[in-house]
Order: structure tokens, then sequence, then C-alpha cells
């Protein structure tokens, strides 16, 4: 699990910046890194926060960096999905040569 120093930031602000760290690491493709900090930010996010307008702006920041997380996932997923295919589509084509 990824540990973040103390910090006298508010934990709004150090899930934002954990979450551009996330995107950071989801860019590079180092999804390890970014299950770790994932872990580190929930506790983080499930806090009570104000209501003032620099945490709803904060929240509105994590809000849309998660949704470009979520979009890098799923196009990491699909071309996953894909290898397996074609790896899978491979083994069936041998095995039925086999089989001939």
């Amino acid at each position: 699990m990824s540990t973040i120093p103390a910090t006298t930031e508010s934990p709004l602000a150090q899930a934002l910046a954990i979450t551009q760290s996330m995107l950071s690491a989801a860019q590079a493709g180092d999804w390890e890194r970014v299950a770790g900090l994932e872990a580190t930010r929930e506790p983080l996010l499930l806090r009570q926060h104000s209501a003032d307008a620099v945490s709803q702006a904060q929240l509105g920041e994590v809000l849309a960096y998660d949704r470009e997380l979520q979009a890098l996932v799923g196009r990491a997923r699909d071309a996953i999905a894909r290898q397996w295919q074609r790896e899978n589509g491979r083994a069936q084509a041998i095995a039925a040569y086999a089989r001939a």
C-alpha cells in the first residue's frame, strides 16, 4: 500500500493530490500503483468535508480526474480483453488443428 507523508493539507486536498498521482500512474500503465493510491485515498474521501467553495471545487476536480481514470481503465480493460480473445482464438485453432 502506498503511503503519503503527513501534511497540514485538508483530507480533501490530500485526496485531490493522490487522485492526480493516480491519473499519472494510470497514464503510465502502472495499475498496481493506481490500486495502492486508491487504497490510501479512499478513507480521505469518506470523511466528512466542509461545504465551502474551496472544498466543492476540490471535490469537482477529484470527480473530473476520476472520469479520466475511468476512461483509461476502460481502455486498458478493453485492450486486455482483445489480447485475451486473440490468444484464446489461437489456442482454439491449435487445438482444432491437433484434432484434425
